[in-house]
């Protein structure tokens, strides 16, 4: 019998992957005639990724190399695609961020104002400094988790985030902050500045003695959501709401203690487990409310039955990546409205983790070439925001006919087509399954 098409490809790429794994250390160049020796592991954001003698990974940028190794690089990476050329990610098992040493205090324009290496924090009444060093940490630490991924974010280098920390829910809602929320990333064009808005409920702060303080509920890990959104705030108007929150909620779940996240591979699948098993629980219990009385389901104002929780919290892959933008609205009322953004948020952190720990053998292919292109051709996006000329060259699959949901649809083409939308339930319904979820048939 003949191979068919998907297994010739699949021996092709096995055998690129052993030429790779099989080449021998080399000696290197740059245009200025320093050396080095090392072995090829791969090419990433322009630059060839070499193992050193001592183990060290080394980023040579392509067009600082000799003109013979350029060469060599062109020559060993022909016939390969983008993703085949990626060397292996290398994935931290914990990041740790030392305790922030903070600058600032009483402001002449009122308040209080502190710093940190990439934050600065307006506060509109005292705070302990124990609240603010425990605050900016965790800030500063969600930073050094995003960037210590496998995946292209814009350089941190001359950067500084805002967040104003709000003494009453009414100082928060008049800021911009959303009535019920724990807080909220703020930003209004294509150039990602914003503020992130916290009120002190949201991190346990209460009075005590006259001054504000920890409370037993104090919780400074509360908005590494939020502080993802503003972290990628240039990135946000070119992804989809699935691709925005998933990372979101990848990062704000993790794992943190005392400075250190946790994000092995046993931390990262706990706290899956722990996440799904909630809402899990929420349906076990309703389920066993209707069994010991039918009639507690009864018709609401409009006449319809009141909303149930779904047997299963993670949908399918295909629809969630078709939802569209209003279907994530947090300010629509209703449980129905309440019970589909939940699945939807945590679906969204289950496809994340998929796409970085599991698609394309656990090498995140499609995830990082996705976030390559999408930083690259943010610059020009974010001049825009900035309403000035642009100096950075438009995108060139770019036109005036694409709305902006074309063009989001462009870059996840990075990840999946529609045509490999089946193809994509179906594994991502086998990768968790062996993993020991428990997930529906999807038939």
């Amino acid at each position: 019998m003949s191979a068919g098409p998907s297994f010739r490809k699949i021996l092709i790429a096995l055998c690129l992957l052993g030429m790779m794994a099989a080449l021998p250390a080399r000696e290197w160049a740059d245009s200025s005639g320093r050396k080095l020796e090392g072995e090829i592991l791969g090419v990433e954001r322009g630059c060839a990724v070499v193992l050193r003698p001592t183990k060290q990974r080394a980023n040579l940028p392509l067009d600082k190399l000799s003109a013979a190794d350029q060469a060599w690089v062109k020559e060993w990476a022909e016939g390969m695609t983008p993703a085949q050329q990626l060397p292996t990610p290398l994935w931290p098992a914990t990041v740790q961020q030392p305790e922030i040493k903070l600058t600032g205090g009483a402001s002449s324009k009122g308040g209080f104002e502190f710093h940190s290496p990439h934050y600065e924090f307006d506060c509109d009444a005292e705070v302990s400094a124990s609240v603010m060093t425990d605050f900016a940490t965790v800030a500063e630490g969600t930073l050094r988790l995003l960037y210590s991924l496998p995946i292209q974010f814009a350089p941190l280098e001359g950067k500084t985030f805002y967040a104003r920390i709000c003494q009453t829910r009414a100082s928060y809602e008049k800021g911009g902050g959303v009535a019920g929320s724990a807080g909220v990333f703020i930003t209004g064009s294509m150039s990602g500045e914003g503020v992130l808005l916290v009120p002190f409920e949201s991190l346990g702060i209460e009075q005590f003695n006259g001054h504000n303080t920890k409370s037993y509920d104090y919780n400074a890990t509360v908005l590494t959501h939020e502080m993802t959104h503003q972290a990628t705030a240039e990135l946000l108007p070119l992804m989809p709401k699935w691709v925005a929150e998933g990372l979101a909620e990848y990062v704000g779940r993790m794992t943190y203690r005392s400075g250190t996240f946790y994000l092995g591979p046993r931390d990262r699948i706990q706290m899956l487990r722990q996440r799904l098993d909630m809402y899990d629980a929420m349906t076990r219990q309703q389920q066993e409310r209707v069994m010991a009385s039918p009639s507690s389901r009864v018709p609401t104002e409009s006449g319809s039955r009141t909303a149930t929780l779904p047997e299963s919290w993670i949908m399918r892959p295909s629809e969630l990546v078709q939802m569209n933008e209003d279907a994530w609205a947090t300010n629509v009322g209703g449980r129905a409205a309440m019970i589909r953004i939940h699945r939807m948020y945590l679906s969204s952190m289950f496809l994340m983790h998929y796409f970085l720990h599991m698609a394309d053998n656990g090498d995140a292919r499609r995830v990082r070439l996705y976030f390559e292109e999408l930083n690259r051709d943010a610059k020009w996006f974010k001049q825009l925001g900035h309403k000035r000329d642009t100096s950075e060259p438009a995108p060139a699959y770019l036109t005036r006919r694409m709305s902006l949901e074309d063009i989001r649809a462009h870059y996840t083409g990075n990840l999946f087509s529609k045509n490999d939308l089946k193809a994509l339930d179906a594994d991502f319904h086998a990768q968790y399954i062996a993993l020991g979820f428990h997930l529906p048939e999807w038939k």
